[in-house]
């Protein structure tokens, strides 16, 4: 069987597996539980370029240390001369610094960061999910559409990824309908409402396939209008991949504000007016620090580069813009620069023969494949097909297109087979999240398990309507339903945040204003994050993860992804 036979009989498998990607963000890294085994060792990655600054010293998490005496302050007067000293006012003893109630041990700004959360807040403490709010002086009003004496309308919009077992990608995230109604609860039932309402979830579905003769854009849309129009949503949640137009449909057509776990591009942001934020970065931010990243370090002296990505309408500006102009910029030049053709679907092939042959003539040795999970298995296998062997080019990447995570990128060697594996092996990713980072237990301040993420669990465990509950491993091996619960608790906490903050009587542009101002967060891990009225993606800081093939620390996997690196914060 031909290498394009191949493809074209896995057409509908690409499709479901696009909508995988998109859930990865949620899920805080992951595997694919294959239980394969590959057989060829692991090619020695180029060096990898060391955007941390190196380990974290024994004492960073100590939130106890008093801080140092100010030097700078005023010198000692001088002595009268007429033998009257003055009384001077004693210099105020240094304030004590806020105990973060934990120790973090992946460094000193994180310990900075923690101290900068209000943790008296009744929606930010750290060993429960919520205290009692306060009842209002009195009674509460409506105030706009969705806000009523009684209640505040939140939708949350589910893909429904269960289609895509019976194809044969069952995607364990857990049960995001049960997870958004125990956080919900909680805050009804535990932590006396909001101001004197409480939150009226409704829930909103769409396909994560299509079909019915309908395009999965098309079905999208209709679920906005569901969830804005019939349902009447002050806010929409979301954290099981959802793109396209029906993104600005509900926070631009029907200006709804939008919380969801997947990155936009800036310009669906700019076009929202302050409705649309994520819990990863901005797409063109992605890659931007990515690329100044691997500059820093040295890695591309001398090197031949390659750039590609796909023509989806939005990305081209954004990878000529974060990697192109940035390389160019910095005094690189791009040897091949190539753009492959989508034909307006997701699978993104057109071009990929002549895009390799251009590398070979040039000698690419460094390369920025910046495709979706559909498309950078084939082009790394026309990549083998061509000659190209392992270690002959290495590979630079982020979560522009989901490629950051285990569940997305392990997708190369399924269906690229064992030479793509082999050849893909030794990739440096740059991103926010600390992918595989449980399976570095010799290094606490990359294994660190947040105790936001604790809590989080065990609140969902003790409040699941239907009883579930999630560990960080499973067999060895990271739990996305653990990842999941996470991104579904910090996205809930920053909707109560915001209401409350808008205060007893908010109109919706109230609750926006108050979102649009709530400075630091708390995402999934206690990474530094952060939101502003010009800042959408809430991650600061980013870490250096690499691709391996076959998995070095655990065999029951065949590839995995794992933090290499200590956190930075990005400039």
């Amino acid at each position: 069987m031909t290498n394009a036979t191949r493809w074209q009989k896995t057409l509908k498998i690409w499709a479901a597996l696009l909508a995988l990607a998109m859930v990865a963000a949620a899920c805080g890294g992951g595997n694919d539980d294959d239980d394969s085994t590959a057989d060829p060792a692991p090619a020695e990655p180029t060096a990898a370029p060391a955007t941390g600054d190196g380990d974290a010293p024994d004492d960073a998490g100590d939130s106890d240390q008093p801080a140092p005496a100010d030097t700078d302050g005023p010198a000692d007067p001088a002595p009268d001369d007429s033998g009257d000293q003055a009384d001077e006012p004693a210099d105020p003893a240094p304030a004590e610094p806020v105990d973060i109630g934990f120790d973090e041990p992946r460094g000193d700004f994180f310990v900075d960061f923690h101290r900068t959360i209000d943790r008296s807040h009744p929606f930010q403490p750290l060993n429960t999910f919520c205290t009692a709010t306060p009842d209002p002086d009195s009674p509460p009003q409506a105030t706009d559409v969705g806000i009523t004496e009684d209640a505040i309308t939140v939708v949350h919009l589910r893909t429904k990824l269960e289609e895509l077992e019976g194809i044969g990608f069952a995607v364990p995230v857990g049960d995001t309908i049960d997870m958004f109604e125990a956080y919900t609860k909680v805050i009804n039932e535990d932590c006396n409402g909001i101001w004197g309402r409480s939150i009226d979830l409704q829930l909103v579905e769409v396909s994560a396939l299509g079909g019915g003769g309908e395009d999965i854009d098309t079905l999208r849309n209709q679920a906005c209008i569901e969830a804005t129009e019939d349902r009447n949503a002050v806010i929409v949640v979301n954290t099981t991949g959802f793109q396209g137009s029906a993104t600005l449909c509900i926070a631009d057509d029907h200006e709804t504000l939008f919380l969801t776990t997947q990155g936009n591009p800036r310009q669906f942001h700019e076009q929202a007016d302050g409705r649309l934020y994520s819990l990863s970065p901005v797409a063109e931010d992605s890659v931007v620090n990515m690329t100044r990243a691997i500059i820093d370090t040295g890695a591309l002296d001398g090197k031949t580069i390659g750039v590609v990505w796909p023509d989806t309408p939005g990305q081209p500006e954004t990878i000529q813009a974060g990697i192109i102009d940035i390389l160019e910029g910095a005094g690189y030049e791009v040897a091949v620069a190539e753009q492959i053709g989508c034909d307006g679907a997701t699978t993104c092939r057109n071009g990929t023969d002549i895009a390799v042959e251009q590398m070979l003539d040039e000698g690419v040795d460094v390369l920025f494949p910046a495709l979706n999970v559909l498309s950078l298995p084939i082009f790394i296998g026309e990549m083998v097909s061509q000659g190209f062997a392992p270690g002959d080019v290495q590979f630079f990447n982020s979560d522009f297109n989901s490629q950051a995570g285990d569940l997305v990128s392990g997708k190369v060697a399924e269906f690229g087979g064992d030479a793509a594996g082999a050849m893909y092996n030794g990739t440096i990713i740059i991103d926010d999240a600390p992918t595989g980072n449980f399976r570095v237990t010799e290094n606490p301040a990359l294994s660190f398990n947040a105790p936001l993420n604790i809590m989080c669990n065990e609140t969902y465990a003790a409040n699941s309507p239907r009883g579930y509950s999630h560990q960080r491993e499973v067999y060895g091996s990271y739990d996305s339903s653990y990842g999941m619960t996470s991104s579904v608790c910090t996205e809930m906490r920053m909707v109560a945040r915001a209401i409350y903050d808008a205060g007893p009587n908010p109109t919706r542009q109230d609750i926006y204003d108050a979102f649009a101002n709530l400075g630091p967060v708390d995402i999934q891990h206690q990474l530094p994050a952060s939101y502003g009225p010009d800042k959408f993606g809430a991650p600061d800081v980013v870490t250096q993860l690499i691709f391996q093939y076959p998995c070095p620390r655990d065999p029951d996997i065949p590839t995995c992804v794992e933090q290499t690196h200590p956190y930075r914060l990005i400039d």
